[in-house]
């Protein structure tokens, strides 16, 4: 968890804001696009400028009054970074003057009491520097200009930012990490906020509301886990827009960053091949895996859709499978557990001795094929690797030992010892006897 001072970004729709955040953030981090209104929810990255380290927050942009159906939600996120933020960078466009909505932005800064920092932005030429005084009306002291497109004049304001921030150190983050995925509009923010206690992604019922990825530290008893929050993935297709296919590469990288990933699923219809991909490209990723429905509260079969994903799924019988409601609340108390449980399993240290009983056992009870009248001897087992957990097998011939037979062992192996919802890697090595 970060201790890190924080600065937030702020600003009507469409300034560069998102620029500006990658500039700092040293990276393309946010989406940035031409189209307005891209950013919606809060996100954060860390900085470093001249021995100081700090975290960035962009903001969505604030276009009051507009009848957006996202600007309520936007207004209060911006309210929580300001609430989170040690200092305000207010953005605004040399190119289009003093707005309106840049007045409304200017008294809520004010407000926030924070140290706060006026940037022009998109001042790369003589003719805007020449613009640059102007917004000396809106009375947040000397307006900075700079290109957050080309860097310059960044510099120059960062100076002056971290001058009034506290310093801090940052405590590296060792805890379980874990990824909320799944199809857009399954209520993934939603299992969030109920988790979190409190409204940290906007949730609406427009697909695709999540965009950014988000981390939240949630404290649960002595134990911590580091939610990351994922845009909604659709398959990709040619037709996928630039913001879609940024937003899903954003959300593969988040599924990398965690240790468990709660795959949710829309309990109203049955699991569909998109479901599927996801959750089968989190197991192939070596990453925990627990699959969560929602929407219970709309009634459905528990045991026929249990039914349903395996046969489509055969992997979904190793994964715990949880009912919940993100609506009511109901069962959402048992998600928390079963990741810790699953988190747990796929760093655990398996017991050498243990291993090779399970592995010679069931060598003992299906014995493996003999092709050209050869059997193929198993000698020793030993674990060489964790998360996911991975096995290094003695064999004679590696070669010889058909798919199914492989599938076989590893499905005895993960019963006995009990590995639900962690992908188990077995490697068959050549070894004489």
């Amino acid at each position: 968890m970060s201790t890190l001072p924080a600065v937030a970004i702020v600003g009507r729709i469409n300034v560069g804001k998102s620029t500006l955040f990658n500039r700092i953030a040293g990276g393309r981090i946010a989406i940035v696009d031409e189209q307005p209104g891209v950013t919606r929810d809060r996100k954060m990255a860390p900085a470093h400028w001249t021995g100081h380290d700090f975290l960035v927050i962009d903001t969505g942009g604030l276009e009051p009054g507009s009848g957006d159906v996202f600007q309520e939600s936007i207004e209060r996120q911006v309210g929580m970074a300001l609430d989170e933020a040690d200092a305000v960078i207010m953005v605004v466009d040399v190119t289009e003057g003093v707005h309106p909505y840049d007045r409304e932005a200017a008294e809520l800064v004010r407000r926030s009491g924070l140290p706060f920092f006026l940037a022009v932005n998109k001042v790369d030429s003589d003719r805007t520097m020449g613009l640059v005084s102007e917004f000396y009306c809106l009375g947040l002291g000397e307006p900075w200009p700079v290109s957050a497109m080309h860097g310059h004049g960044s510099g120059d304001l960062l100076d002056e930012v971290v001058a009034v921030l506290p310093y801090a150190e940052e405590e590296v983050y060792t805890g379980l990490s874990m990824a909320v995925v799944g199809r857009p509009n399954v209520g993934k923010s939603s299992i969030v906020n109920r988790l979190c206690k409190s409204e940290r992604n906007i949730v609406n019922d427009m697909p695709g509301t999540t965009r950014d990825s988000t981390d939240i530290i949630v404290t649960t008893g002595e134990s911590q886990v580091r939610i990351v929050d994922t845009a909604g993935l659709r398959r990709r297709s040619r037709k996928m827009d630039d913001i879609e296919f940024y937003s899903t590469v954003r959300a593969w990288k988040s599924i990398a960053r965690g240790d468990v990933v709660l795959v949710v699923m829309d309990g109203s219809e049955y699991p569909v091949q998109q479901d599927i991909r996801i959750a089968a490209k989190a197991w192939e990723m070596g990453k925990g895996v627990v699959i969560g429905v929602n929407k219970v509260d709309l009634g459905l079969d528990r045991e026929l859709w249990t039914a349903s994903i395996v046969q489509r799924f055969n992997q979904a019988r190793f994964m715990p499978i949880l009912f919940f409601s993100a609506l009511t609340g109901q069962g959402i108390g048992k998600i928390l557990p079963a990741i810790f449980d699953v988190g747990a399993v796929r760093a655990s240290e398996l017991q050498t001795s243990e291993v090779n009983r399970v592995l010679h056992k069931a060598v003992e009870e299906v014995q493996p094929p003999s092709p050209r009248g050869r059997p193929v001897k198993f000698y020793y087992a030993t674990q060489v690797g964790h998360h996911p957990p991975r096995l290094l097998v003695f064999v004679n011939r590696p070669e010889d030992i058909p798919e199914n037979y492989r599938r076989y062992l590893e499905n005895s192996i993960r019963e006995v010892l009990g590995m639900q919802g962690v992908p188990l890697r077995i490697i068959y090595r050549k070894r004489k006897h």
